[in-house]
């Protein structure tokens, strides 16, 4: 029973953290608007807010880049932008 008590936690382990792997999400475009001070960046008129470290004030409208999110709590949390490729 303890065999297989410690198997189901790493099954269990090893799905919660494929899940979480598999939601971050890139989407590449050209920006059609920024906002620095709220922190977004739009694409498509899909927003994805940044956490305060980026400084967003370079991205310019019409860039291309791709970013990085996961959808949380209804929102798209970006997690890193690059110029696309």
């Amino acid at each position: 029973m303890r065999k297989l008590a410690l198997t189901s936690a790493l099954v269990a382990s090893l799905i919660v953290s494929g899940a979480a792997y598999a939601a971050a999400t890139t989407v590449s475009g050209a920006v059609t608007a920024v906002d620095p001070k709220a922190e977004t960046v739009t694409i498509d008129k899909v927003v994805y807010v940044f956490p305060a470290k980026f400084d967003l004030s370079k991205i310019t409208v019409g860039e291309k880049v791709t970013i990085t999110f996961e959808v949380k709590d209804g929102k798209n949390d970006a997690t890193k932008i690059e110029a696309a490729k």
